[in-house]
């Protein structure tokens, strides 16, 4: 079902009294607090997760065909939303845009020892509150000095539809900037879909995102694995005995040519060797594809339904996001692109409607030059199950 997302002209008209009004967050309001991992199951299926993939000692951006340094860890985390107290007013002329702005400040520990690893603050802004600021005689002479002899129909001047409803900046320590843009669909019914079997390997399940179309969002539900068609993903579903091609199960053991030492001496060139330690890790299957803990986070709960928002710093064939990095970031593991989706579920427990919050991001650093001349794509994937931190 198609969900409104942006505001339709004509727009209310703008008064100085606006200014005095309680700033509108939109689909916000309910992140207001600060929430911390949960785990469903009493086991580790909870924890938060990242994949990420780095240049190996020794290499540089010229290697061919590159060695890479692979890290799959689980992270607990403290994650605050924080409004900002009143609309934050943005003048366009006849456009008066109204942001709720909400702080958010995101605190990473790796499990294993407890050592932060990531910390990263900004905003979330909702941009969907509009009004019309229309030419008057009196505003023509306060900016102008001297009155207009007629101001005219086109004194309401032409609305501006927001392409986007909702943004999100960012500042990470590793020398990063991001703005991201997009939009979101609200009160879907049911859980958010994730695969099964080798549906990990079809559409819509490996769209490497697309430009966003909320209003088919439970069918949104993508996620590029933690390898990219650049680093010869296919491969993985390659028998190393040449048989007939057949997609890895996720949801099967990892096959037997994960844990095959003589790999590296008898088929050192193979795909299969390069993305070997990334099958026969101790997370597998997560190690490969991180949503499947998401999905089995929520395997045994009643969620009623769910509001999905779906950010990216790229869109195709319209305004964009971006990401800025510092010069040593930028040389050798450049961060070209990030995608977000969060998913707010109602999850019913003991009759009663609890608020948990799930989200993926992918992020693609780029370095190293792959076999078939071009850039290497290397997915960076972190996803979390988290709920409201409740009062001592």
């Amino acid at each position: 079902m198609a969900i409104p997302q942006n505001p339709t002209p004509p727009y209310p008209e703008y008064t100085d009294a606006v200014l005095n009004e309680p700033a509108n967050y939109g689909i916000l309001e309910p992140f207001f607090g600060t929430w911390v991992n949960v785990n469903p199951n009493n086991n580790t299926t909870g924890w938060g997760l990242h994949t990420t993939c780095m240049p190996s000692p020794g290499t540089n951006t010229e290697t061919i065909f590159g060695v890479f340094h692979f890290l799959c860890e689980d992270y607990t985390e403290e994650l605050t939303f924080t409004p900002v107290a009143g609309g934050v007013r943005n003048r366009g002329g006849t456009n008066e845009q109204f942001t709720g702005a909400v702080e958010y400040r995101q605190s990473v520990q790796r499990v294993s020892d407890g050592v932060g690893i990531h910390e990263e603050v900004g905003m979330y802004l909702w941009v969907d509150q509009m009004y019309n600021h229309a030419a008057t005689e009196e505003s023509v002479i306060e900016d102008n000095g001297y009155p207009l002899i007629a101001i005219g129909a086109g004194a309401n001047g032409p609305n501006d539809v927001p392409p986007y409803a909702i943004a999100r900046s960012g500042t990470i320590p590793h020398g990063s900037s991001i703005m991201l843009t997009g939009s979101f669909a609200q009160d879907v019914e049911g859980k958010p879909p994730f695969p099964t079997g080798t549906a990990s390997w079809s559409q819509p399940f490996i769209t490497s995102w697309p430009a966003l179309q909320v209003a088919n969002a439970p069918n949104l539900a993508s996620s590029p694995l933690a390898i990219s068609p650049s680093m010869g993903a296919s491969a993985l579903l390659t028998p190393p005995d040449g048989s007939t091609a057949v997609p890895l199960n996720l949801d099967e053991p990892a096959p037997a040519w994960a844990f095959d030492k003589s790999l590296p001496v008898t088929q050192p060139d193979s795909n299969l060797t390069y993305f070997q330690r990334i099958v026969a890790d101790s997370h597998y299957p997560y190690s490969v594809r991180p949503d499947l803990r998401l999905r089995d986070a929520i395997k045994d709960q009643n969620i009623s339904k769910y509001t999905l928002i779906q950010l990216t710093s790229k869109h195709d064939g319209g305004p964009q996001g971006g990401i800025l990095n510092i010069p040593f970031v930028k040389k050798f593991a450049d961060v070209t692109e990030m995608s977000l989706n969060m998913w707010l579920e109602t999850v019913i427990e003991d009759g009663q409607e609890v608020l948990q919050l799930q989200y993926e991001q992918i992020i693609f650093f780029e370095f190293m030059v792959g076999s078939n001349g071009q850039t290497t794509r290397w997915p960076h994937i972190q996803i979390n199950t988290l709920r409201k931190k409740t009062a001592c």
